[in-house]
């Protein structure tokens, strides 16, 4: 059940599933202290990381649509990504998702299962995009390239209003950044965004005061600002790119951000959505108790991860449902 704390809160209780207590098990055991342990100032750890990652990724077998590479040159360089779910045409309604792990690992293959479920949920396809990584990487790297596949996407005759930008975790982050990138060019921006447990302070003070008030089966703000740092090493933090909340205001599109009520970004969720509808933006944010980072990758077994998507559905459905009685 559902219980509101705001006009567009909503804290979402749940009892854990099987599959949700598991992967809580698993992770606790092995994911969080080999996250911990392992020295990302070295190529060993570095792949360790990498490792860990797909391997939470991949784990669910997830069902994946057919997918085409692109590597093309975009406005301002090169775009790498795929099209999952067919390629979108001109005039047709796709999403741009962004992956997450970091700044440091996964890629559109890892989270091609999500995506497809995405794609298929929403009927459109999606275009994924691969950006630079760290530690090989260091920013604006990797929201260059984020920036440069949204202009291609325009290029290719695409508009802004039939794509909805998504991400998860730091794919999240660059989503947001993204739409800050948007305002300062002058480019429209997407119809909507939705991001599932999105960083949002990326010096990780949000994470560290919420530290105390839960314990995250997978990462600790110490650890978590390790894994960025790798990329984020000697970025100015006052740039807008990487402070989105002092960047909200009322022209960027709607929101929704999805978190789990156990994870420490999650206070980096309700501090945005309070921020961006205090600056005049819309934003409903979704707590689901209990549950843990990006814990929407688990849908094919997860019966919670199955009820957020849905929720996406939803809220997707309701946009253009207001944009056809506007037209």
């Amino acid at each position: 059940m559902a219980a509101h704390t705001g006009a567009d809160d909503h804290v979402i209780t749940v009892q854990r599933s099987f599959a949700a207590r598991a992967t809580i098990w698993a992770s606790r055991i092995f994911v969080r202290p080999t996250l911990w342990l392992l020295p990302l100032h070295s190529l060993a750890g570095v792949l360790g990381y990498r490792f860990t990652q797909v391997v939470a990724c991949r784990m669910w077998f997830a069902a994946m649509l057919p997918h085409t590479k692109v590597d093309t040159t975009g406005p301002r360089g090169r775009t790498i990504g795929e099209w999952v779910g067919g390629q979108a045409e001109p005039g047709h309604q796709l999403i741009y998702y962004i992956h997450g792990s970091g700044y440091i690992s996964c890629s559109p293959a890892t989270h091609r299962g999500l995506v497809s479920e995405l794609s298929r949920r929403l009927r459109r396809p999606v275009f994924s995009v691969r950006y630079r990584r760290a530690p090989k990487y260091r920013f604006p790297a990797a929201h260059d390239d984020v920036l440069n596949g949204y202009l291609w996407l325009l290029e290719q005759g695409h508009r802004a209003d039939d794509i909805v930008v998504m991400g998860d975790s730091a794919g999240g982050h660059l989503a947001l950044g993204l739409c800050v990138q948007l305002r300062e060019l002058g480019v429209e921006q997407p119809a909507a965004l939705v991001g599932f447990s999105s960083l949002v302070d990326p010096t990780w003070q949000l994470a560290d005061a919420h530290n105390t008030l839960v314990w995250d089966q997978f990462v600790s703000a110490k650890t978590g600002r390790r894994i960025t740092h790798t990329y984020l090493v000697a970025a100015d933090f006052s740039d807008p790119r990487l402070d989105v909340l002092s960047s909200v205001g009322p022209d960027l599109p709607p929101m929704l951000l999805q978190t789990g009520g156990s994870e420490i970004l999650g206070s980096d969720s309700e501090h945005y959505a309070a921020a961006l509808r205090s600056a005049g933006g819309r934003c409903e944010l979704e707590v689901w108790s209990g549950m843990f980072h990006v814990f929407q990758m688990g849908y094919p077994r997860m019966s919670e991860a199955r009820s957020a998507l849905d929720s996406v559905e939803r809220f997707i459905e309701s946009l253009d449902a207001n944009n056809d009685l506007a037209a």
